[in-house]
């Protein structure tokens, strides 16, 4: 079954496309601290966190909120899901990877990286890339501390099994 187009193609396909193409940019410039199984990992893991946080919170009896043009899911959904959102995580473990922070410091780039992460989501929701009908960005911020220490751990626990 092949996910519908946008019913009209407007400012969020558009910040979709220009974030996709920006973030796969600087992973291809920026040096690269990972091996290619735990990118995979981490990869895959944020894909899944962020269907599952879909699957869960955006529909009934919650529907917290939508993405893209409407409730349903369609094509520029899944470039979302599996191709730009997991970026973030990506460059997360990477620059972790340059001096692996300890203690306080650790916290700070965690709180760092929250901060980044809800400034872009703050902007996603300016393109209508999200629609809030509950959620709040304060929730985003939380959950991204909770994401980004996760998918640290996991990449340490992949390299150490490796």
């Amino acid at each position: 079954m092949m996910l519908p187009l946008p019913e009209k193609f407007d400012s969020n396909e558009i910040f979709i496309i220009f974030s996709t193409v920006l973030s796969w940019t600087l992973m291809f410039i920026l040096p690269r601290r990972l091996p290619a199984v735990t990118i995979t990992i981490i990869w895959t893991f944020n894909v899944f966190l962020a269907v599952l946080a879909d699957i869960t919170l955006s529909v009934k009896p919650y529907e917290l909120y939508f993405t893209i043009d409407h409730k349903k899911h369609e094509l520029f959904d899944v470039l979302l899901h599996f191709v730009t959102y997991p970026t973030l995580s990506y460059f997360v473990v990477n620059f972790y990877q340059y001096n692996k922070p300890k203690g306080l410091k650790y916290l700070f780039y965690i709180i760092f990286w929250a901060g980044i992460a809800i400034s872009l989501e703050w902007i996603s929701v300016k393109f209508h890339v999200f629609t809030y009908t509950g959620w709040k960005l304060y929730l985003s911020f939380i959950t991204y501390l909770f994401v980004f220490a996760a998918t640290i751990w996991l990449a340490n626990f992949v390299e150490k099994k490796g």
